[in-house]
């Protein structure tokens, strides 16, 4: 389905992602870990075609890639939620901004119902909101436009642990209702292990490990997944 091959991508002088091979297959739930600059957040811009590859290809059922010529098929939840909406738009704006005006009120309504919410908060202000109902409707959003993939950026970092685990179940769940394909980006083994298939690791750029056997403890290869996993893979 998604293709990542021999992507390089270069800033100012300096490479950012390094040589980048894999493939998402439809329906799985694959991790992408990495410590704080390791490129992470500039691979996943270069999958949605908000930066382009300085060299290689990103390709979706085969074909390069381009929002300009496929549409959005590729969407990304960000990290900060509050900044990835008008925090003067309500809901209702909020996830109608950029739908097609023939979607119907009753699709807004159930997919806000999927999420945990109810169509009381369609009229809220969207600044009035916490953090784990803002990942909510950004959640919602991104399942109105129906893309074949929804990538994940550090989208639950930050959040009380217990809304984290809610929003966790909430992806699960999506995710065996709507046969959904996910690129899950984090630091956080717990939450990675919780939800994906397999992992990837990046470190400087590339792509140094990959996490496909879950039994416990885990086999990490690379010094950087067992900082992040642990130095035993056990976790409580």
């Amino acid at each position: 389905m998604l293709e990542c091959r021999h992507v390089f991508k270069k800033f100012d002088g300096k490479m950012v992602v390094k040589d980048c091979n894999f493939s998402v297959q439809k329906g799985e739930i694959i991790g992408l870990m990495g410590e704080s600059g390791s490129g992470k957040s500039t691979l996943a811009k270069l999958l949605i075609g908000l930066e382009k590859p300085s060299q290689g290809q990103i390709l979706l059922d085969g074909q390069p890639y381009s929002v300009k010529k496929s549409g959005v098929r590729i969407l990304l939840v960000f990290q900060d939620s509050l900044h990835s909406v008008n925090p003067h738009f309500t809901v209702e704006q909020v996830l109608t901004e950029a739908l097609p005006k023939d979607v119907a009120r009753e699709e807004i309504e159930a997919i806000l119902e999927d999420v945990g919410l109810d169509k009381s908060y369609l009229n809220q202000p969207a600044r009035q909101l916490s953090g784990g109902q803002l990942q909510r409707i950004c959640i919602a959003r991104g399942l109105l436009l129906k893309p074949d993939i929804l990538i994940f950026d550090e989208a639950l970092s930050g959040l009380d642990p217990i809304v984290q685990g809610r929003l966790l179940r909430l992806l699960y769940d999506l995710w065996e209702k709507y046969q959904l394909t996910y690129l899950f980006i984090s630091h956080d083994f717990k939450l990675s292990y919780a939800l994906c298939h397999w992992i990837l690791v990046m470190a400087d750029g590339e792509i140094v490990d990959e996490i496909k056997d879950f039994e416990l403890p885990i086999q990490a290869h690379h010094p950087v997944t067992k900082k992040l996993i642990g130095d035993k893979g056990h976790f409580s």
